[in-house]
């Protein structure tokens, strides 16, 4: 089983949004990101999905962009970004998934999952996550924004403590945020602190699209590494993490 991460799929059969409003590069998107899942991504193999999922507003709008990706091969795991507003409850999502028969869907919520490595009885790797939110050196941050932060950070050490029940020997813990949780340089933040307290191996988030990719932080740093794994950054290809 392989584990592959690609965020801000911006899904809209049932909302009809278009994407290649935002340039060229979004133009057809939904097919290519169909070819290169179904050429990349096995049946028994795990897809992250850290956020930005659909456009839709509420769930009824989500059935077609769930019936996409339930067709797709392997599983999938989605996580709540800032644009999917269909967001609910977590026992209101899951009974969704069960009505529509989306068998290949869950959700990750202030928990975590552990996937078994090649050999069932070696290491493994646990992805745990939250959505996040933006940092106070944005020069959007308000005083709300620092409400919606703080409680991103309880989120995020729910869903590592639930990580750390789960974590057996050796295995790598893998983390998934929607926002990017520290800037370029590399400067800490509370969640950086977070995922460095935990262990964390690998953190992969989305968010940032075109030019602004460069706002996120990227390689090695304080021994946690880090990928932006926006759709449009990797060509709509996910990646194998």
């Amino acid at each position: 089983m392989a584990l592959f991460a690609i965020a801000d799929l911006h899904l809209s059969f049932g909302s009809g949004k278009p994407m290649d409003i935002f340039g060229p590069q979004w133009k057809d998107h939904a097919e290519r990101l169909r070819a290169a899942w179904t050429e990349t991504v096995g049946p028994d193999d795990l897809v992250a999905v850290p956020g930005d999922v659909s456009w839709a507003m509420h769930l009824p709008e989500l059935v077609p962009d769930l019936a996409f990706l339930d067709a797709l091969p392997g599983r999938k795991l989605l996580m709540r970004g800032n644009h999917d507003y269909w967001w609910t409850t977590l026992a209101k999502m899951d009974r969704y998934l069960g009505d529509h028969g989306f068998a290949s869907v869950s959700f990750l919520r202030n928990s975590g999952v552990r996937l078994p490595g090649e050999d069932p009885a070696g290491p493994g790797t646990v992805v745990c996550g939250t959505r996040g939110w933006m940092l106070p050196d944005d020069p959007e941050f308000g005083a709300e924004d620092e409400k919606i932060l703080a409680r991103e950070v309880v989120r995020l050490n729910l869903s590592l403590a639930e990580g750390d029940r789960l974590r057996a020997a050796g295995d790598r813990l893998v983390v998934m945020v929607h926002y990017p949780p520290m800037g370029p340089a590399g400067w800490p933040t509370d969640f950086s602190g977070v995922l460095e307290a935990h262990g964390a191996d690998l953190c992969v988030y989305g968010h940032l699209h075109g030019d602004a990719a460069g706002r996120g932080v990227s390689g090695v740093v304080r021994g946690v590494e880090y990928r932006n794994a926006s759709a449009d950054h990797i060509s709509f290809k996910p990646l194998r993490l």
